[in-house]
């Protein structure tokens, strides 16, 4: 009877399919959710352009790498005649898919290097136009990358075919037999590779070679980033000996590519080897000759021969970061305003800005929140036209925070179907003060009120902000949370243009998998009605439409026509230019787009504020129906485009540096200037820029603008001050005023520290800090007018006490030589000049004790020492007396 043979089991492949499954689902959602997102907001061609270039690079190096690695498998296979072919295929097959998915997150890539756009220059070395650096040799790189991991994954594999296709063959016997007695040794097995698979991995090798030519070839290029000289970009030691190196070495790789090639005629291991070696040799002794030639040769003659490469990294670094046309004026201080310059002035006395944001906010949060969910996350400075005249105001939006929502209240239906949105806005001007020394709210409350129609806000919710980081769904049987009135919940239906239906089981299954969400397959309180709105977070909502800008981390909020709309600042830029200085990771930078979110919407529009940016022509090409022409944004909305911060911060830190135009006073840094630092409450802390209503010297009329003053490296004394114009007409015109190298000029901290050893200040800061009260310094304002300066910093009075709320009690005011501190900006400018602004504030009307500070605080110490004299004694309706005096003299 013939033995049972044990029935052979078949591979389970169950699980590898449930990942597969899984991995299906998710990406099939992804895409379907993206695809019905990107057609709701107009902009599913652009999508297309992405999903399908992405599909096409994957595919295209998914195909390369299978048909290179089949190809040589069958070759392996032919050869060698495999025992199973099959797995190997299989494998190529895996490693191309893998390849192709990375190689897809590189999509960008090929329609950039289709549409590149000139700058109309060259650079001195190559004689190329930066834009071969920026968009077409990353191109060239990604190619020449993917051709050398695809011959290393071929070689891999072949190699991994021909060794397991040979079977172990026995070694020969030693010819002595060990004797008797002795260990007995273990049979010995070989494996080698037959000729034929050496032949081909030397073909193999042969190709990687002259991959290694190609790149050799491109590096050339990157030394027009090297770091090694004196400054960025090409240096002496790079054009004299890396450069020759680099064309060395490409004819080295391409003969040796040639040697390896042709191994299966010589059959020479030793020549292939030596080919290989005398490569890579040439390349690591020249990096070492070139760090030799830099340190021993170069750098004891660094000026001399490195400054025509000093002037051209001057050049483009100018170029690259906007500060080409920079117009440079000098501005004499001549310290002689008058009352009658300050009222000339009124427009831009009446716009200086006394709240600084930090205190504000706390009080927005103290004041106007309401309710625990609500939130102010940033106060945003802007300008409107009120009453005929640009006023500078201040607005921070009420965004609803669900994280604040109690514990036991966030469930699914409130967080995702109730609570949906923030309400309106505050806004306040930047100089305006009320009696209790709080600022004056010009849009207030909920629903928001105004006394000023510029300012009326017919739709005041807030469905797209900065807190909006999850999805919500409307038109749901739940009621959808509007805003609190008194004790009771006002309710609403959104009736926005934006969301997605949910009208079906396809798109409530794909949704419920992109957002991880099963409520979204199971609730009961949805309606084939009922719409998802996904990407509120503005500057996710950006990104995901247009991934390839960077993005301002500041959106900030403007009313306009009764609406609320985000402004996000988007910048094109590049870490590929040549010559050019890096700074944050990129060489060039241009504030080419402004982004405009609808907040209660989500319409968003792409308007490009720079034409003659070559990047943004490129994008634009790529995605034509993506951006609009700076001519199409509503006026009403034009008139709140600003020059952002961050921009203007990279700008002044090079402009810094790089206004030293003559080579040799830049080599030697003779003239850097920096940043100021100032106070802020107690600690020092760098000024930041900020904007102010000002007339420019030899201008007939105010403007809007963005400015810093910048001080000698290691001084104090200011040197120049720099301003961006946001006006439309001129927007982003830099301008830059000098001031005398033979006369002083005040700096930040010089003024910091006079009001430190002002006796009088002092004294009150001491008094004021032991009644418990916290002493906040704003942040100063270095105002240019007519040609002087004045410096401003509001005091804010703090109690200690919790959720107290900070009052601007005080305003110092200096010029030149003179410092004073008043209740009011009036009051100070009067004890200055003897000038009004002629506009009262509120503070004015309050009866001020009469006396100088050191005898306002003689007699409140006094009266201090009294009262806790009174309160030992047990004496309370006396200590209640003194304190309340005493309550009066501080407030004065």
């Amino acid at each position: 009877m013939e033995p049972v043979m044990p029935e052979r089991r078949r591979p389970n492949f169950t699980f590898q399919f449930i990942i597969l499954g899984i991995f299906l689902a998710i990406t099939l959602s992804r895409i379907y959710v993206d695809w019905l997102w990107f057609g709701s907001l107009g902009y599913l061609a652009v999508y297309k352009t992405m999903l399908f270039t992405k599909i096409l690079v994957g595919a295209a190096i998914a195909a390369l790498f299978f048909l290179f690695l089949g190809g040589n498998v069958w070759i392996a296979d032919r050869r060698a005649k495999l025992a199973k072919a099959a797995p190997y295929y299989s494998i190529a097959a895996g490693i191309s898919v893998i390849a192709g998915f990375i190689g897809s997150a590189f999509w960008f890539v090929v329609p950039r290097f289709a549409e590149a756009a000139p700058f109309g220059f060259v650079e001195p070395l190559f004689k190329r136009d930066p834009s071969f650096y920026m968009m077409v040799l990353p191109f060239y790189q990604a190619l020449i990358i993917t051709v050398s991991l695809a011959v290393l994954a071929a070689l891999g594999l072949t190699l991994a075919a021909y060794f397991f296709s040979q079977k172990p063959k026995k070694a020969a016997r030693p010819a002595e037999q060990p004797p008797e007695g002795a260990e007995q040794r273990i049979t010995q097995f070989t494996v080698g590779l037959p000729q034929k698979g050496r032949d081909h991995l030397a073909v193999l090798f042969g190709v990687l070679l002259l991959a290694a030519g190609a790149f050799f070839w491109i590096r050339r290029y990157s030394l027009l980033f090297s770091h090694r000289g004196a400054v960025y970009g090409a240096g002496f030691t790079d054009v004299h000996v890396a450069l020759p190196l680099y064309a060395i070495l490409t004819l080295l790789a391409l003969a040796a590519a040639g040697v390896v090639m042709a191994y299966p005629w010589h059959k020479r291991g030793k020549l292939l080897l030596s080919a290989s070696f005398l490569v890579f040799g040439v390349f690591f002794g020249g990096m070492l000759v070139s760090g030799l030639v830099q340190a021993l040769y170069v750098e004891p003659n660094e000026f001399n021969l490195e400054q025509q490469y000093i002037q051209e990294n001057i050049k483009h670094t100018l170029y690259a970061y906007g500060l080409t046309d920079v117009s440079v004026k000098d501005f004499p201080v001549t310290y002689n305003l008058s009352a009658k310059d300050i009222a000339a002035n009124k427009q831009m006395i009446d716009n200086i800005r006394l709240w600084d944001w930090r205190p504000l906010l706390t009080t927005y949060q103290q004041l106007q929140l309401f309710r625990t969910y609500y939130d102010f996350v940033d106060v945003d400075i802007d300008r409107y036209t009120i009453n005929g005249r640009m006023t500078q105001l201040m607005t921070s939006p009420r965004e609803l925070d669900q994280q604040q929502l109690d514990a036991k209240a966030k469930t699914w239906i409130n967080e995702k179907l109730a609570y949906t949105h923030g309400y309106g806005v505050v806004t306040s001007p930047v100089n305006k003060i009320s009696k209790e020394g709080l600022p004056d709210l010009f849009v207030q409350d909920i629903p928001p009120k105004s006394g000023f129609a510029e300012l009326a806000i017919s739709e005041p919710r807030i469905y797209f902000g900065e807190k909006t980081d999850s999805f919500i769904i409307t038109d749901t049987k739940a009621n959808e949370f509007d805003y609190p009135l008194g004790n009771d919940n006002v309710f609403t239906t959104y009736n926005g243009s934006d969301g997605i239906l949910l009208n079906g089981l396809a798109r409530k299954l794909a949704f419920s998998i992109n957002l991880g969400s099963l409520n979204l397959m199971i609730s009961s309180a949805l309606t084939p009605d009922s719409t998802v709105l996904i990407r509120r977070n503005v500057v996710q909502r950006v990104k995901t439409l247009a991934p390839f800008l960077q993005y301002d981390s500041d959106p900030y909020i403007v009313i306009a026509n009764g609406r609320l709309y985000w402004i996000i600042d988007a910048y094109s830029s590049s870490n590929r230019f040549p010559y050019s200085e890096s700074t944050y990771g990129i060489n060039y930078i241009r504030n080419a787009v402004k982004v405009v979110v609808d907040a209660y919407n989500g319409d968003t529009s792409f308007y490009i504020v720079d034409k003659g940016d070559p990047l943004t022509q490129s994008y634009a090409s790529i995605f034509p129906t993506l951006f609009r022409s700076f001519d199409d944004m509503p006026d009403a909305l034009k008139q709140h485009i600003r020059y952002p911060e961050e921009l203007f911060r990279i700008q002044n830190g090079m402009y810094g540096v790089y206004h030293m135009k003559d080579p040799q006073v830049f080599y030697n840094k003779e003239d850097v200037w920096q940043t100021p630092n100032e106070i802020y409450d107690r600690e020092q802390v760098e000024m930041e820029p900020y904007y102010i209503i000002l007339k420019l010297p030899e201008e007939k009329k105010e403007g809007f603008f963005l400015i810093r003053p910048l001080i000698p490296r290691g001084k104090d004394n200011m040197i120049a001050w720099m301003a961006a114009s946001s006006d439309p007409d001129r927007y982003g015109t830099l301008e830059v005023f000098k001031l005398s190298k033979q006369e002083l000029t005040y700096g930040p901290m010089q003024i910091e520290a006079r009001i430190n050893q002002d006796t009088d200040i002092s004294q009150l800061f001491t008094l004021w800090g032991q009644q418990g009260s916290q002493v906040i310094r704003g942040n100063m304002i270095v105002i240019p007018i007519e040609h002087s300066f004045l410096y401003i910093e509001p005091v804010y009075l703090k109690a200690s006490a919790g959720g107290a709320l900070p009052q601007l009690k005080r305003v110092v005011v200096a010029y030149e030589d003179k410092l004073t501190m008043q209740p009011t900006l009036d009051e100070a400018l009067q004890v200055l000049f003897g000038a009004s602004t002629g506009k009262p504030q509120e503070q004015e009307e309050e009866s001020m004790l009469s006396g100088t500070i050191g005898e306002r605080f003689a007699q409140a110490s006094r009266l201090y020492d009294e009262a806790q004299a009174a309160l030992q004694q047990g004496d309370f309706a006396t200590y209640a007396q003194k304190i309340e005096e005493l309550g009066r003299i501080l407030e004065s």
